[in-house]
């Protein structure tokens, strides 16, 4: 776990040497925890809201289609997209610009911003990992100069409203397992508990505590499971994830075999991205417009994009998981 100094935190920046040890972290284990990034008050208003939103799903007393797919009480919850609940030290914050431009490289760009919910009495999450690797063999990551195992292209940001410790659930983690090459060769869905020698080699688990304020910069390749939660208390917790500028899908995953036309409108185009059925799209995060200035007033000093675009009104607790993260009801604000 790594603490910021008042000076770091007053400039904005990390010192050199700390940000090497994160980045080696990262590289190494697949994550590393900052403390003290987001605000007191940015973590209360949001608090606040996500608890709200989270009572009134599960007051349904319909388990929802995330639910369904990995495990009971673990919500994939749409977040406030407009003023005040867009804060700049979480979405514009320049030390996560930096440590995210240190893993992805410039013109990295922020493709979700989600909350991650585990509700009272929550079940077990399968064990499984976020995204595949960019590079499926040696030989293919020797022919783009890259290192075997290859690099990630896309960084988790796991955000701490409040304490995330065992006793609310925290995430289990198997620290290294970013670099399991094994799973390269893994068919569509295949999950690591299938692979009991994988786990023992790379067991014993552990989980992912991070301080309120803090944030969990994680490799999605690493194996992890969401965990129940005894406390009896709602844990809201946020996901930012950013993506390498290599990644032309707006799930952040490069696409391979773009028709020559396909690949120079992305290139013409950084908002474009390749679409789940393989058009081109928008592939923007949506914000009311309320927000914008919040956003604009702090471009990355690091190249991050935001990524974003405003319009009018948006209902944030619909389509969290589509292109853009919410349902837009009134269009873009020119």
């Amino acid at each position: 776990m790594y603490t910021l100094t008042e000076t770091e935190k007053s400039q904005g920046e990390i010192a050199v040497d700390k940000l090497a040890q994160v980045v080696a972290n990262i590289e190494v284990e697949g994550f590393a925890v900052v403390e003290n990034l987001v605000s007191i008050e940015s973590r209360q208003i949001l608090l606040d809201v996500i608890r709200e939103d989270a009572l009134a799903i599960k007051a349904a007393g319909e388990l929802t289609p995330h639910e369904k797919h990995t495990g009971e009480g673990h919500l994939q919850l749409g977040l406030p997209r407009s003023a005040p609940y867009v804060r700049a030290d979480l979405l514009a914050n320049a030390i996560v610009d930096q440590i995210v431009a240190a893993i992805l490289g410039e013109k990295a760009w922020l493709g979700f911003y989600n909350g991650n919910v585990n509700m009272p009495g929550s079940t077990y999450q399968p064990l499984h990992f976020d995204r595949p690797f960019t590079w499926k063999t040696k030989q293919a990551a020797e022919a783009d100069g890259e290192d075997w195992p290859p690099r990630a292209t896309t960084l988790s940001c796991s955000v701490a409203l409040e304490d995330i410790t065992t006793a609310n659930g925290a995430t289990e983690i198997y620290p290294g397992t970013h670099r399991e090459t094994a799973v390269t060769k893994w068919a569509r869905g295949e999950r690591p508990d299938a692979h009991p020698d994988l786990l023992g080699k790379w067991g014993p688990p552990a989980r992912m505590i991070i301080p309120a304020g803090g944030i969990c910069f994680r490799d999605p390749r690493m194996w992890h499971r969401g965990m129940p939660n005894p406390s009896g208390e709602v844990r809201p917790m946020i996901a930012m994830t950013f993506h390498a500028a290599l990644a032309n899908h707006w799930r952040g995953v490069p696409v391979r075999d773009l028709a020559s036309e396909q690949l120079a409108q992305c290139q013409r185009d950084s908002n474009l991205k390749v679409m789940d059925d393989g058009s081109i799209g928008d592939g923007r995060l949506v914000f009311e417009a309320s927000a914008r200035e919040i956003l604009e007033a702090h471009p990355s000093q690091y190249g991050i994009a935001r990524n974003a675009r405003f319009v009018k009104k948006l209902d944030h607790k619909v389509d969290a998981h589509l292109v853009g993260g919410a349902r837009v009801l009134e269009e873009e604000v020119k």
